[in-house]
């Protein structure tokens, strides 16, 4: 079964026929007006996926070809586009389009609508055909504006995201460095001292009661040599994040800057639980940094939960978990956000995937062990009520009893060392005052 793919840049051309070929689909990616019409003429696919807006081109010019064509206006047409107003959406719809894909585009939303074009070829036509009138077609209607406003709610989400600006260019030379087996400590030293202000609060939280050092640090160097590599990592991130994390986020019920505080609790946990299991010291550090970033999608979709906050209070008295209250009013969880913002920064898949799946960290592959870790950590932030308005309850206390006992600990361990937790707890809140 074949997939033409016409858009005029080659990057997101590549990542939409990456996961078109996921699926079982061959892919055909065309770069030129031309060249698509004319292989369109000679071998006509079995879905089409193109750009609404082509310079130098009226908009939506493609689409209108195509449905106009009475050889091809039968084949399913999937519009992307980056400019997902209202008025696109409902002139795509207008014009036949099958779906309307947002850029960037989150994986799972594409490959939804790529099944449902191809097994529902005539929806288009049903939401939109005037001369369709039966007893449904009220329903019809609504649904079809219904699905108008998800969709420009998930554009607005996406839009979001690239409005966050990408991590500071240290971040990615420390990263260089770490995985790199010829850095030395001045090699760090060199790059952090390029943002003066970034060295003095990596000091400030190297020489905090947190990492427990014997001996003042005074320079980057000593830093490096006193805390390693990996650790020095997560400093440039914790430091380099915080101005992110520090917003408010009522409808998730943080108190003033409480999700930078719960996400540096996590991470504390997450490196104390995963030195407990026996994880190695690299996988310890992947741990604190993917429990900084877990909820860094919560920072993205705050503003458009803050806007139904009465439904989402509802949902979660009703017991629906964060992530299935976020998906059915957002259309996304705060996890699939956090994928999606930490493939755009481009930083390692095991982060990527960690922050993904920490509340259903069973469906991890490639970092379950690691992903397990940040999932019990933050439980365990949230059951002691650390940085929240009020304690959560465990919704299924079973679940993390299970949990712990996967990752080789004893399944009362929160309750064995709540003193050490909340004396850690303590540790992280000293630090960050001094930040």
């Amino acid at each position: 079964m074949l997939a033409f793919i016409f858009d005029p840049h080659p990057e997101s051309a590549e990542e939409i026929a990456r996961v078109v070929n996921s699926i079982g689909l061959e892919t055909k990616k065309l770069k030129t007006l031309a060249e698509f019409i004319s292989a369109l003429q000679s071998t006509p696919p079995r879905l089409i996926i193109c750009e609404a807006i082509i310079s130098g081109y009226d908009d939506f010019i493609l689409l209108e070809y195509i449905k106009k064509d009475k050889n091809l206006h039968n084949i399913p047409v999937l519009i992307t586009t980056n400019l997902a107003t209202r008025e696109n959406i409902i002139k795509a719809r207008q014009l036949g389009a099958n779906g309307f894909i947002t850029k960037p585009f989150d994986k799972a939303n594409l490959i939804k609508h790529i099944k449902l074009a191809l097994d529902i070829r005539d929806l288009a036509q049903t939401e939109t055909c005037p001369t369709n009138v039966n007893r449904n077609q009220g329903t019809q209607r609504k649904l079809s504006l219904k699905t108008i406003d998800e969709e420009r709610l998930k554009s607005q989400i996406m839009q979001k995201i690239e409005e966050i600006p990408s991590l500071p260019a240290i971040v990615y030379k420390v990263m260089e460095l770490v995985n790199s087996d010829k850095s030395s400590a001045p090699d760090f030293e060199k790059v952090v001292a390029r943002d003066q202000a970034l060295a003095a609060r990596m000091l400030r939280m190297a020489n905090s009661s947190f990492y427990s050092l014997s001996r003042k640090v005074s320079t980057i160097s000593d830093a490096v040599v006193y805390l390693g590599h990996n650790t020095i990592r997560s400093l440039v991130l914790g430091a380099s994040t915080s101005s992110l994390f520090k917003r408010s986020l009522p409808t998730y019920g943080y108190q003033r800057e409480g999700l930078w505080l719960h996400a540096n609790i996590v991470a504390s946990l997450s490196r104390e639980i995963a030195g407990v299991a026996r994880l190695t010291h690299e996988e310890i550090e992947n741990c604190y940094v993917a429990g900084l970033l877990h909820d860094i999608g919560k920072l993205i979709l705050g503003p458009f939960a803050q806007k139904q906050a009465d439904a989402f209070i509802a949902l979660a008295e009703q017991g629906k978990e964060i992530s299935e209250i976020e998906q059915k009013l957002l259309g996304f969880s705060h996890g699939e956000i956090g994928r999606i913002l930490l493939d755009k920064w481009k930083l390692p898949r095991n982060l990527v995937e960690t922050v993904h799946y920490h509340h259903q960290p069973e469906a991890s592959t490639y970092t379950p062990r690691e992903t397990l870790t940040v999932s019990i950590a933050n439980s365990i932030s949230n059951q002691f009520g650390f940085s929240l308005e009020k304690e959560k309850a465990e919704k299924d206390p079973a679940n993390l009893s299970r949990r712990l006992q996967r990752l080789g600990l004893d399944p009362q361990w929160p309750q064995l060392e709540e003193e050490r937790i909340r004396a850690q707890v303590d540790d992280v809140i000293s630090m960050l005052a001094k930040i």
